[in-house]
């Protein structure tokens, strides 16, 4: 069940200077991963400044408010000592929460694919969704929403190699189509050989192609013809030693040697 939330009518949609104390952090709040040098920037600069957009919220039954939008700033103005912030309410539901957070973290650019994956993942969790329905939610398709969940097999370790070296995301989903035995050696031969996508989709293809098994071809020297047709030869000499009237005439032209052997029935 949502908790329900309070929102007199004179509040929504106006900016409010509410202190930080009574904001609740949003739950569905897909960021993980803060950068703490653009945290201490941010701080800095609205300690000059002030909070130039407001943050996003909506108040819930026990009087505190809920948010929506705004995690950054509101670490920032925590850091810059702020006791207020201003933030606009919106008149939403905990589930129209939980898609509207999702959303305005997905349209922000530093915001790394491992987290957006994440994002939906808590987003189908809580909700009770299935690929489709967030799909539609968030305005992507089924096959998109797959593929970013798809990201979630990494390990954690897997996932910060692959942020560290700046390989894309589509670096990410070429490499998980590989057995997971298979993951980490080939994440090391594409950082290591510094792999563009296509080179690593090449990569990855020839990894999950079955490797043709070759025959061994056998080269026949003149060396060895001389060898066949000395047993050639032999053979039919035991066989005359054995009282058997047999015959071995042999022939040659530009393109073979032929044997004809003549054994006479008894």
């Amino acid at each position: 069940m949502f908790a329900t939330a309070f929102r007199p009518r004179r509040e929504v949609n106006t900016v409010m200077q509410i202190p930080l104390s009574q904001i609740v952090p949003c739950p569905y709040q897909p960021r993980k991963l803060i950068n703490r040098q653009a945290l201490e920037d941010l701080a800095e600069n609205i300690k000059e400044n002030g909070i130039l957009q407001p943050l996003t919220a909506t108040r819930l039954s026990d009087g505190r408010y809920q948010l929506i939008a705004g995690h950054r700033r509101l670490l920032a103005a925590t850091k810059a000592g702020l006791e207020t912030v201003p933030v606009i309410l919106l008149d939403k539901t905990e589930e129209e929460v939980a898609v509207l957070a999702v959303i305005e973290n997905l349209q922000r650019e530093d915001l790394n694919f491992f987290e957006q994956a994440m994002a939906i993942q808590s987003l189908m969790t809580n909700l009770n969704l299935t690929q489709a329905a967030v799909g539609q939610k968030l305005s992507l398709s089924q096959p998109a929403v797959a593929n970013k969940l798809k990201l979630l097999q990494f390990s954690k370790e897997q996932q910060m190699k692959i942020l560290a070296f700046n390989l894309s995301e589509r670096h990410a989903r070429a490499i998980s189509r590989l057995p997971a035995e298979k993951q980490d050696k080939a994440l090391d031969y594409i950082i290591r050989n510094n792999l563009n996508v296509s080179a690593t989709d090449r990569y990855v293809n020839s990894l999950l192609a079955p490797k043709e098994k070759h025959k061994q071809t056998v080269k026949v020297n003149i060396k060895d013809i001389r060898i066949f047709s000395n047993t050639i030869a032999k053979a039919v000499k035991i066989m005359q030693t054995a009282g058997i009237n047999a015959g071995c005439q042999q022939t040659e032209d530009d393109t073979a040697i032929r044997w004809q052997i003549t054994v006479p029935k008894i």
